[in-house]
């Protein structure tokens, strides 16, 4: 058992225009250890390709790659079966809940390896995800208001509170999460949940569906019986606080509050010359510059995906160092593709029912642990259109350029 608190007088006050909005530390009450319900075997293997120059950066090694905040706030469901504390009832279920979706989806409960002098890989061995249980002493309702009336940077800083995410170690990778689950419990009832995922992974996170698909499981399981891995609620004295022990990254990013906008690209794939979706990424980059009034950093990482030759079903990463004096006028007048500025809810989190008919009441997503602007390439498929290709273009500016 920790706990992550602060006094009322440690806590931060910053100001939002029309007042002033305190910053409510969360206290942490558990963390757990979710491994998948079933051995994996064989072992999937999904490897990182880093080129020279993004290997060699120190900015890169230290944060592995950063990762992305998901935060499900949900309303107390009211029905007469449900206990008065739904935010420890729901903790109990999802370690059952994400063990079952852990067996389909192995890769988030491993943990990244070396896998020869340059190249690593996340293996798929089963050491499991992290799952806190958190408290806020205030309603859902205030957390909001403040929420609503704070500005960007103390937004996420209010935020980060809600989720977890420790930075990958730089030179004991394999002992670290790749994935951490928070249930915090506010004070009327209502609880959240914050997804923290890195950023290795989030083509499965998406573009699998991998959190709708554990939200079924999820609802499904719920029951008006405690479950299994049910904590009551513990009382706890300040000599408990040993938030030294364990704390998270997440409410020290300073990157948190940077610039991101998403597209969604079509292009077909008789191109001639191909188009390839890191001239796609880049010429993203040049179009979210001009949407967003600023200039993305001299050097930023650029992270892609492409199938592995002997297994159509298997991913690689590549990680990439990009410049933003990077030439693409030579293909440039050639390209033909189409693009939309889309958002994070095209991704499908606003309807995620964790319980029959409770739909999230709000969700926030951002990247975390990036010291640099970065963008990434999701690439998505049209089973009506063999010869149409698209990606998802997230771009992430630095915040120095702002």
């Amino acid at each position: 058992m920790y706990k992550r608190s602060q006094s009322a007088t440690d806590q931060n006050i910053m100001g939002s225009g029309s007042g002033s909005v305190v910053i409510v530390r969360s206290e942490m009450e558990a963390v757990q250890t979710v491994p998948p319900l079933e051995i994996t075997a064989p072992r999937k293997v999904r490897q990182i390709v880093m080129s020279s120059a993004a290997g060699a950066m120190g900015e890169y090694v230290r944060g592995w790659g950063g990762c992305v905040h998901t935060v499900l706030y949900y309303n107390k469901k009211p029905l007469a079966e449900e206990e008065e504390d739904s935010g420890s009832l729901h903790a109990g279920w999802i370690k059952e809940s994400l063990a079952i979706a852990l067996s389909q989806q192995p890769l988030f409960s491993g943990r990244l390896q070396k896998l020869d002098d340059v190249n690593y890989g996340i293996v798929a061995n089963d050491a499991g995800v992290r799952l806190i249980e958190a408290r806020l002493p205030v309603t859902m309702s205030e957390f909001l208001l403040d929420l609503d009336r704070a500005c960007g940077s103390t937004r996420r800083e209010a935020e980060a509170q809600l989720v977890f995410w420790r930075d990958v170690d730089q030179t004991d990778p394999q002992f670290c999460p790749l994935f951490y689950v928070q249930v915090t419990k506010f004070a009327c009832g209502g609880y959240s949940f914050g997804i923290s995922c890195s950023l290795f992974l989030v083509d499965i996170l998406f573009k699998e569906n991998f959190l709708r698909k554990w939200a079924d499981i999820h609802k499904n399981m719920v029951t008006k019986e405690r479950p299994l891995f049910y904590l009551p609620n513990i009382k706890y004295t300040p000599a408990s606080n040993i938030t030294d022990v364990i704390s998270s990254s997440a409410s020290q990013d300073n990157s948190a509050d940077d610039q991101t906008i998403i597209f969604n690209v079509k292009y077909s794939n008789e191109d001639n010359p191909p188009i390839t979706d890191n001239t796609i990424a880049l010429l993203c980059v040049e179009k979210a510059e001009t949407k967003l009034g600023t200039k993305m950093a001299l050097e930023y990482f650029s992270f892609s995906y492409v199938k592995e030759s002997n297994n159509d079903n298997n991913m690689v990463m590549k990680l990439e160092k990009c410049s933003s004096k990077y030439d693409l006028a030579t293909n440039k007048k050639n390209l033909s593709f189409k693009d939309q500025v889309a958002s994070w809810d095209d991704f499908g989190t606003n309807e995620l029912e964790f319980r029959k008919g409770n739909l999230p009441l709000r969700v926030s997503n951002w990247i975390g642990s990036v010291s640099k602007g970065f963008i990434m390439a999701i690439p998505y498929y049209f089973d009506n259109h063999e010869n149409v290709s698209g990606l998802k273009v997230i771009v992430k500016m630095d915040s120095i350029n702002k």
